[in-house]
């Protein structure tokens, strides 16, 4: 008999003798690897869309850390570009639309979401699990509903959705119905790569924190919890874990135990204290150590997992993670020495 990974043995709530660990962006610009990739590729997407490629950036990770879970390599924003609104990615830049949603108009002449235009995705997955011993869980993702939303009513990313904020607010009912077209494409997105054989799903709310309480859970938080209900009712998907990233949601993490996810991801500046109480018992935790922590000496990085590690001692479900992603100006030798302290302690 197999034991189960580690990795999923937290998500069910499970001691483990050491915490699984992986981390959020592990894949990325601040591999020496991976840049030799992505220096041949234009546009970012279009290195996404490779298969093959998009599998070795996914391995790069677990060959030098020996982490605990793989993550899919892709972006969050595969959904708007298969609604067909132009996304794009270039070297030193953050996403660009050149079909953006400014008008309700637009959203009603959205084409039907069809789960095959992201066929690259799916056959990654394949890639990667087929690469990856079954000792190490594969994880599928997707943006959340609202954060896809955002990106594309504003065309990219901004320091204050200033044009999202204000189209919600003058058409609510429909960014309800952009909201609605985009936790169904998220289901079915997810179901494919569930068929393909991923072991868990993250929902990444990187926009959570552009609402005011009232309308995270009116634009935010109720789409979400759609997405995670259609997926615990479905068949094929019912008996994936769960786990849900939300950047800093004005009315705190617990509401977040409303959808019933398996697992809740904390960003970095959320209180461990806090988040043990209000969790225990009810969710995994995920998290969340400031990715900042890793330009630090080695006796401070030391010093803080040492202390993470305290907390958690007694948490049945604990996944060792950042509170957001590594950023591409980390040395890699400092993640190798984060993942070797805390297994050491």
């Amino acid at each position: 008999m197999i034991d189960q990974p580690k990795f999923l043995r937290a998500l069910d709530k499970k001691a483990n003798s050491t915490p699984p660990i992986w981390y959020m962006r592990q894949a990325g610009r601040y591999l020496p690897e991976y840049r030799k990739i992505r220096s041949k590729f234009k546009n970012f997407l279009d290195m996404c869309k490779d298969p093959e490629v998009c599998c070795e950036l996914a391995l790069q990770p677990i060959r030098r850390f020996d982490l605990d879970a793989s993550i899919l390599f892709s972006d969050i924003l595969t959904i708007p570009d298969a609604f067909n609104l132009g996304v794009e990615f270039k070297e030193g830049e953050g996403p660009v639309f050149t079909r953006p949603i400014k008008d309700v108009k637009a959203i009603k002449n959205l084409p039907s979401f069809n789960p095959s235009d992201l066929s690259y995705v799916y056959k990654c997955v394949k890639n990667i699990r087929g690469a990856l011993p079954m000792s190490i869980p594969l994880i599928g993702f997707c943006g959340s509903p609202w954060t896809l939303a955002a990106y594309s009513l504003e065309g990219g990313s901004s320091k204050d959705f200033a044009f999202t904020r204000s189209f919600i607010s003058e058409n609510s009912i429909q960014t309800q119905q952009l909201l609605k077209k985009y936790t169904d494409a998220c289901f079915e997105y997810l179901k494919e790569q569930v068929i393909a054989g991923i072991d868990a799903i993250q929902i990444f709310d990187s926009w959570a924190n552009l609402l005011n309480k009232q309308e995270y859970e009116s634009f935010s938080l109720k789409y979400i919890n759609d997405l995670v209900q259609q997926l615990k009712a479905d068949d094929i998907t019912k008996n994936i874990p769960i786990i849900i990233f939300a950047r800093q949601p004005q009315g705190g993490i617990e509401q977040l135990t409303d959808c019933k996810p398996e697992c809740i991801s904390l960003f970095w500046d959320e209180s461990i204290d806090s988040s043990i109480k209000l969790l225990k018992n009810k969710t995994a935790i995920q998290g969340s150590l400031n990715p900042m922590t890793l330009k630090e000496d080695n006796s401070i990085i030391y010093k803080e997992v040492k202390t993470m590690i305290e907390k958690f001692e007694n948490y049945p479900g604990y996944i060792f993670n950042l509170g957001h992603g590594i950023t591409p100006d980390i040395d890699p030798d400092k993640v190798k020495f984060l993942t070797d302290s805390i297994r050491e302690l």
